[in-house]
């Protein structure tokens, strides 16, 4: 045998090895590829499922965030009343419920190939649960707000569902997270198969080692290579990478699985910066906002590169923004709030920060500053004027010229000398204090507003106190006739304080109106009056007596108001005809439908209303004539210059000669000198209430003023 027949006996019999190990290694390899196939099929379809679950879940929030962003903000935050956009609240009712239902079919897919006593099965069953939380506690709810337009219901729900949104996809991506550990189990199986047949390959036949390493390295190059790029992506996708390069070599099945990989990952990069942006953006001027805002402000009390260097927080309020969305609608509201962005842009730049964190407020927090106090203030200063100007400027909105002006707050602080919460507490009062002063105007806070503002709340606490605690009583007022008869009174709320004694009137009302407690004093204050009613109506000389009792803004804004008036005066039994309450000119005129038809429904039951401080407010004849009023009380102003100046006779002539023709009773009140009761009773005025006929009295005092003026045969009345 020549060495060229063995040369080719040995070759044809390398090429017969090469050959079968090459059939044996492709049937191997069609296994593997098989099996890779069947992971992508087993495998990439749950993980699609699971993050169409996810993406609808977000779709859900941004939803909630597109119907929030075309909302009026008025108001506290938190305590938004404006209704929802109708169109708006319609089209993400829709969405949601079309999500929720995506998001149910797609669940039921997935959980019914979950294997039984599986880890799989256990993270599926936590997410079933708080998936169902997510539906029933926060979707649910957030879409019943939505349907009645209930924006701060809405707006409360909303954040409720990001938060269990949030819970929610935690457990959501721990599944995807086990699919990708799965694929990869499988995967690394498959190479080591890959692995096993090269190496069995190469000891079956030491003679044809380089041409089998030669052919099983292109072979498993050709795998192994994509399944490690495929292994590298899934870990880089587990620690939260989604922007490496995925390269696809052809069109097998191990490239179809890399292109839906990287189908995959962008998806999921899209979907990261969309939460992202949802987090950390406003929606509707595009600016960072509060969670941005306060991650800045922390990271600027903690900077060590500048700690002597001041920093300052401007906390900017648009005046009067809530007329032109009343006025001209939201859509233009809205616009005039972008417009607003692009002057603030043009005017706050970088390294200076500016953010929207709600309704008509804006926060621009400065770069480092000078390390003096009084240079950083003036530094500071300088910017707030340069905006207030660029506020100012008239803007065309809606083919109309809009004249803007904002009002500023102005906080300095330097690296660890305050909480965020107590800069923003600084800036906001500082911001309030430019509102008393005028508006369109920067005032730089001073600690002088903290201590007003604590004793504030000292005041606002001892007065809820006081109420649980019963330190308030009633006075009365005497509302007298020509010749100083009685004919009734005015209920006229004190607090007898333990320690600090009768605080005035003036002290706590605006207090309890600002707090909200006036609604509960208030009632007490009706159900007092109602009281005394019921027990004078027993007594012969005070059962013709009417009494009076004023009643706050906010209180008869309630929308139970005339239902909580009615059942008072029930229970109580008395003739509700000597029931008056006392409603100022500006609450009347505030939402007249509304007053008209609370006092429509009241004056049908008996009770009767008098318009209190007449002649200082804006109500017209034709306003008066829709009200159903019995009665005028000439404000004090006038009666004071009743008997000396000619204009103040003039009103007061008008007003009861008015009343005269209106079939109104008129009440002067103020009376504090003859010369004025003499003036007011030529001018034929019938009743009035004053100092000159009596202070206001305790209870105990009144009857004994009372008793004074009662004649000797009403008393032996029996």
């Amino acid at each position: 045998m020549t060495q060229r027949s063995r040369f080719s006996d040995t070759g044809a019999l390398a090429a017969l090895v090469a050959v079968g190990l090459t059939a044996w290694g492709v049937r191997g390899l069609g296994e593997s590829a098989h099996s890779l196939h069947r992971v992508y099929e087993e495998r990439m379809k749950p993980v699609r499922t699971l993050s169409q679950i996810a993406q609808h879940m977000l779709a859900n929030q941004h939803q909630l965030q597109m119907a929030l962003a075309r909302l009026p903000h008025t108001g506290p935050p938190g305590r938004r009343t404006a209704p929802l956009d109708a169109a708006t609240a319609h089209n993400a009712v829709s969405a949601i419920e079309r999500n929720v239902q995506t998001i149910d079919t797609l669940w039921r897919g997935y959980v019914d190939r979950v294997a039984a006593h599986s880890a799989e099965q256990a993270l599926a069953e936590r997410f079933a649960r708080k998936r169902a939380d997510y539906l029933q506690l926060a979707m649910a709810p957030a879409l019943a707000a939505l349907r009645r337009l209930d924006a701060a219901q809405t707006l409360e729900r909303a954040d409720s569902a990001r938060e269990y949104y949030e819970r929610a996809n935690e457990d959501i991506q721990a599944l995807i997270d086990l699919q990708f550990d799965n694929a990869r189990t499988a995967y690394e199986t498959g190479m080591q198969r890959y692995q096993s047949t090269r190496t069995l390959a190469l000891l079956a036949l030491p003679g044809a080692m380089l041409l089998l390493a030669l052919l099983g390295w292109w072979q498993i190059r050709s795998i192994t290579q994509p399944l490690r790029e495929v292994i590298a992506v899934f870990h880089r996708m587990a620690q939260g990478k989604h922007d490496s390069p995925i390269t696809v070599p052809g069109s097998d099945e191990v490239s179809v699985l890399l292109r839906e990989l990287r189908t995959l990952q962008t998806r999921l990069a899209d979907n990261e910066r969309a939460i992202h942006r949802l987090a950390y953006y406003d929606v509707l001027t595009d600016l960072p906002n509060r969670r941005l805002l306060r991650e800045r402000i922390e990271q600027a009390l903690q900077a060590h590169d500048t700690p002597t260097a001041h920093r300052a927080l401007l906390l900017l309020d648009l005046d009067h923004f809530k007329t032109i969305n009343d006025t001209l609608g939201h859509e233009v509201g809205d616009e005039f709030l972008r417009e607003t962005t692009r002057r603030l842009r043009a005017q706050v730049q970088a390294p200076h920060f500016v953010a929207r964190i709600g309704g008509d407020e804006f926060v621009v927090l400065t770069a480092p500053l000078d390390a003096d106090p009084g240079h950083a203030q003036a530094q500071a200063l300088a910017l707030a004027q340069r905006v207030l100007a660029a506020l100012v400027t008239p803007c065309q909105l809606a083919g109309q010229t809009l004249h803007g002006s904002t009002s500023i707050g102005l906080c300095l602080f330097q690296p660890g000398s305050a909480s965020i919460k107590e800069l923003l507490k600084r800036a906001d009062l500082a911001m309030y204090q430019a509102k008393s002063a005028g508006r369109n105007q920067a005032c730089v806070f001073d600690p002088t507003m903290a201590t007003l503002v604590e004793e504030r709340s000292a005041l606002t606490a001892a007065l809820r106190q006081g109420l649980l605690a019963g330190q308030f009583l009633l006075h009365f007022q005497p509302q007298v006739d020509a010749l100083g008869q009685p004919l009734g009174a005015e209920a006229l709320l004190r607090w007898q304080h333990p320690v600090h004694g009768l605080v005035p009137p003036g002290r706590f009302i605006p207090l309890a109106e600002s707090s909200g407690l006036i609604i509960p004093l208030g009632q007490w204050v009706l159900q007092q009056a109602c009281a005394q009613l019921k027990a004078w109506q027993a007594q012969p000389h005070a059962r013709h007596l009417e009494l009076a009792v004023n009643v706050s803004a906010r209180q008869f804004h309630q929308p139970d108001f005339a239902a909580t008036v009615l059942r008072t005066v029930q229970a109580s039994g008395i003739d509700p005809t000597r029931l008056v309450l006392e409603l100022t000119e500006s609450l009347a005129m505030e939402d007249l439908d509304d007053t008209a038809d609370k006092m429509e429904l009241l004056r049908s039951h008996g009770v009767r209303f008098a318009l209190d401080d007449f002649g200082t407010g804006y109500s017209s004849l034709s306003v008066l004539r829709q009200l159903p009023l019995q009665m005028l009380k000439i404000d004090g102003s006038f009666v004071r210059g009743v008997a000396t100046d000619s204009d103040s006779a003039a009103i007061v002539h008008t007003i009861v000669g008015m009343a005269h023709s209106l079939g109104l009773q008129v009440v002067a009140e103020g009376v504090e000198t003859p010369a004025q009761h003499q003036a007011l009773h030529a001018q034929h005025c019938p009743c009035f209430q004053g100092y000159l006929f009596a202070r206001p009295l305790s209870l105990a005092d009144f009857d004994t003023w009372l008793q004074a003026r009662v004649p000797i045969a009403t008393k032996d009345e029996p």
